[in-house]
């Protein structure tokens, strides 16, 4: 496995330099300098270089030294570890006398920065094998659970327990970046959650299904990470691995109709707007024409005293008390409002039917 790029040679380079105002050299694992604060000397071998590799200690060059050696000059060289094995070599130009007092601080500063460049891979790879899992999970059509279940092996992760999905989409102003959410939200996920990006820059997370109380919990610490830069939607629990695409969907679809119906609200569960996802779907496969008669409501202004006394008999479940008290008018006004509508659209709120009619009217002049 190669451990040392040139990209990371010269980033080790750069801050080492910074440590010791010397010329700093990196070689890799063949002694060849792919690292250095003089350019031109990258890609030359470096004979004192592959007497340290052969080695695996320090070597100390003087000026007699590395006039017989080909690319040395004086300087000091020193084994670059990583778990225990020797992946490269850093050299310091310079009188050894001068510069031997840096020398280790150095080689831990060039292995501090391998070290993180390794585990930032590391963080990297998991990120991407996830976003892979995810996707499978989610697309349409037929689903390798084999395949999967063998991915998810490799993270140490159990697919088989009942999980949902929340869909996070960002919304046009937000002042945070893909990756600062993902990251932000990494903290608050458990070790069995899958979270991943969506082909249309969608964060999705896959969350095992706990307790009611814990899931609460969960969302309220989503919702204040994302609160004004984020709308999120919560599909169903999915028993199987099958049916989180449709868990999925359900996400989506909560935060299509939930953000025209709700504006100010930024997380939408599926089951808090199942009926009206469901009407969706009738209504876009139903003639426009269909619901004219809610025109005749909007004729009187679309936020006029009328479509306010329909909203309120929806919201009160047609208590004509409460109704009234919301809208602070007598009840005799309550009820010439609700005649007014009956006669403007022909359907009468009281009457369950056409209530659910002038529902669907409304859905669909709110959706649209």
């Amino acid at each position: 496995m190669q451990f040392l790029t040139y990209e990371l040679a010269q980033e080790i380079v750069g801050r080492t330099m910074k440590i010791l105002n010397q010329n700093i050299n990196v070689m890799n694992e063949e002694g060849v300098i792919i690292g250095s604060g003089e350019r031109d000397r990258i890609d030359q071998l470096h004979t004192g270089a592959l007497l340290v590799l052969e080695k695996g200690e320090s070597m100390e060059i003087d000026d007699a030294s590395a006039a017989e050696m080909k690319g040395a000059r004086p300087g000091i060289n020193l084994p670059i570890l990583f778990n225990d094995q020797v992946v490269g070599v850093i050299g310091i130009t310079g009188e050894p006398e001068q510069i031997r007092n840096y020398a280790r601080l150095v080689k831990m500063a060039a292995e501090l920065v391998l070290e993180q460049s390794f585990l930032l891979e590391r963080v990297q790879w998991k990120q991407r094998l996830q976003s892979e899992i995810v996707n499978q999970l989610i697309a349409e059509g037929d689903l390798n659970e084999a395949s999967i279940k063998q991915r998810a092996g490799f993270l140490g992760m159990d697919v088989g327990c009942p999980r949902f999905a929340i869909v996070m989409e960002k919304m046009d102003d937000a002042q945070i970046t893909t990756q600062g959410l993902i990251e932000a939200v990494q903290y608050e996920i458990g070790r069995n959650d899958f979270i991943g990006v969506s082909y249309n820059e969608e964060i999705v997370v896959l969350k095992a299904a706990g307790s009611k109380r814990e899931m609460t919990h969960f969302l309220e610490r989503l919702q204040k990470i994302s609160s004004e830069n984020v709308r999120m939607g919560i599909g169903r629990v999915a028993n199987q691995l099958n049916q989180l695409k449709a868990s999925f969907s359900q996400a989506k679809n909560a935060i299509m109709v939930g953000s025209k119906l709700d504006p100010d609200r930024n997380c939408f569960p599926y089951e808090k707007y199942q009926l009206e996802i469901m009407l969706s779907k009738v209504i876009r496969e139903e003639d426009k024409s269909a619901f004219s008669y809610y025109d005749n409501l909007l004729d009187q202004g679309r936020k006029g005293e009328l479509i306010d006394t329909l909203e309120a008999y929806i919201r009160e479940g047609g208590e004509l008390n409460k109704i009234a008290e919301s809208l602070f008018i007598h009840r005799n006004t309550l009820r010439y409002r609700l005649d007014k509508i009956a006669e403007l659209t022909g359907k009468d709120p009281r009457d369950a039917k056409d209530l659910m009619e002038l529902y669907m009217a409304k859905l669909q002049c709110d959706l649209s």
